[in-house]
């Protein structure tokens, strides 16, 4: 079972996803914001991190540059209300972007894409 790490600072959307994923028969970690979300990446394994950019105290570009850095993954999925191409530049090198306005479908159509 494929585990993805939803790092997201708005509840409704973060249990949204999680709710959503765990039906499609994901394995779901949750994290609100990115400090949580850098403890789970050192501790376990991940395969996919959806990734919002805008979160309080460190934003998710700061800790896709990190987790970059370190190496700790390359399956980011980044997540935003941003367009697209806003998002590439915010995260330039991230596995995908999907604009939240664009339907939980094409989220799922993403992961999969990713995951495969």
């Amino acid at each position: 079972m494929k585990r993805i790490l939803v790092v997201e600072d708005e509840d409704r959307i973060r249990h949204i996803y999680t709710k959503f994923l765990t039906e499609e028969g994901f394995d779901v970690i949750e994290t609100s914001n990115a400090v949580d979300a850098y403890d789970v990446l050192v501790r376990d394994k991940v395969d996919l991190v959806l990734l919002d950019i805008k979160m309080p105290q460190i934003e998710g570009n700061l800790l896709y540059e990190i987790l970059h850095s370190f190496h700790v993954t390359n399956n980011v999925l980044v997540a935003s209300v941003y367009p697209v191409e806003v998002q590439k530049r915010l995260v330039p090198g991230a596995r995908d972007y999907y604009d939240k306005s664009h339907g939980i479908e094409v989220l799922l159509d993403k992961i999969k894409k990713i995951l495969v």
